[in-house]
């Protein structure tokens, strides 16, 4: 059980049936794993598009007009469907919908379709994972379910789909990855329609009402969100010049790849072990861990670490990067209403949206000054997400009143 410090729990864990809370958490669980098992084949979306005709140029613009749509239409469309209470129908039908509009790529249409499609898929599909963090932070707020538990299984689906992802395309053809997204694409909207819908997590008391300005009046909600977002922003230089700087240091391609394995399996055992770790307290120590913890990553990246080292920093992701995943993830489920968690997912998703894309589009100009100060400043970057996040400061202790909330009714 995910500790709620007294406050979070919720009126409907009272009293609920074992097997009714175990049945909910598998099924979460379920829908994690359907989600992230397309993950590994959208890595090969690049060598599609080349295969199509695409040129470089198109292909860096068809990849960077989700992470615009993304801050534009995720916020609204979240806090829309959480107001009504229709979180887990909207993760049905965006996934019925995302699978069929990727199918249209089968006809191989020419440039101009190609961004039309892309544009229309990305609107519909980046509301998916926001969503489903949504319906598993409401059930782990109505239920006691442990949060770290649930989302696991979705970093085991992204294992198992990069693994499978090669072998599909070697044997079916790149020229079939859109059906084979199509297809896994399905699975979230089947696991989906089998879960208990919105209103049956809610308690009686927070089925009506409040709005995204409503979130604003907790101040520590907003700065453990803008902490969180730095620091995964701070992963920008790693990810986008880790394997050029291991290349450089003759690192093979295979132990390049095994690094990134161990990073997941550390992402893992930190998800399935985090929430019991942190037991009654602030959640957003889990955040300050992920901060200090990147700090400490950082600085020793900036020092081109031997393969040793390189592993302990490569551990450390467990912690910079589930850590603060889990934090704020538990800083929502033990502030927000139920009712206006879907609300919360979509402006978490859009600040840290803002952060990775201009720490990824800054990662080059920093690492054109030599990777050590490249690194230092993701770490500066990380420490002030610690700061951000530091349960002490003073005015961020502030909650949302529920009971307030409730009473406006729909407004």
């Amino acid at each position: 059980m995910v500790p709620m410090s007294g406050e979070g729990a919720g009126a409907a864990a009272q009293g609920e049936p074992g097997g009714k809370r175990d049945r909910l958490g598998l099924g979460v669980s379920g829908l994690y794993l359907a989600l992230y098992l397309h993950y590994g084949f959208f890595a090969f979306l690049p060598l599609w598009l080349k295969s199509t005709g695409a040129s470089p140029e198109e292909i860096g613009i068809l990849l960077a007009i989700p992470l615009v749509l993304r801050l534009l239409t995720v916020a609204p469309f979240s806090a829309f469907v959480g107001r009504r209470g229709w979180v887990r129908s909207a993760i049905a039908y965006t996934s019925l919908a995302s699978a069929a509009i990727v199918l249209l790529l089968l006809g191989e249409p020419d440039h101009a379709g190609r961004v039309v499609i892309v544009i229309f898929f990305s609107i519909v599909w980046d509301q998916i994972p926001v969503l489903t963090d949504a319906y598993a932070v409401m059930a782990v707020r109505s239920r006691s379910l442990d949060f770290g538990r649930l989302r696991v299984w979705g970093s085991i689906a992204v294992v198992a789909s990069n693994a499978a992802a090669g072998w599909a395309i070697g044997v079916f053809g790149i020229r079939m990855l859109p059906l084979m997204v199509a297809t896994l694409l399905l699975a979230p909207a089947v696991v989906a329609f089998a879960l208990p819908g919105d209103r049956k997590l809610a308690p009686a008391d927070e089925t009506g009402g409040g709005r995204w300005r409503d979130l604003i009046g907790d101040r520590g909600l907003i700065l453990a969100m803008v902490a969180a977002s730095l620091i995964m922003g701070s992963h920008g230089v790693l990810t986008s010049f880790g394997a050029i700087q291991w290349t450089a240091q003759g690192i093979s391609t295979t132990t390049i790849g095994l690094l990134q394995a161990l990073a997941v399996a550390a992402e893992i055992l930190a998800f399935w072990f985090g929430a019991r770790l942190l037991g009654p307290r602030d959640p957003r120590l889990l955040i300050c861990a992920g901060a200090i913890a990147g700090a400490l990553r950082w600085a020793i990246m900036a020092t081109s670490p031997g393969l040793p080292v390189l592993i302990a920093a490569q551990l450390l992701n467990g912690i910079t990067a589930t850590g603060t995943i889990l934090g704020i993830m538990l800083v929502i489920a033990t502030r927000v209403p139920t009712h206006l968690s879907a609300t919360a997912q979509g402006m978490n998703a859009v600040l840290l949206g803002v952060v990775l894309a201009l720490a990824t589009a800054g990662s080059g100009r920093l690492w054109s000054h030599g990777l050590d100060v490249a690194y230092l400043a993701m770490a500066v970057l990380a420490l002030l997400g610690a700061l951000c996040a530091w349960p002490g400061r003073t005015g961020a202790t502030g909650r949302i009143d529920t009971d307030e909330l409730s009473a406006r009714g729909a407004e």
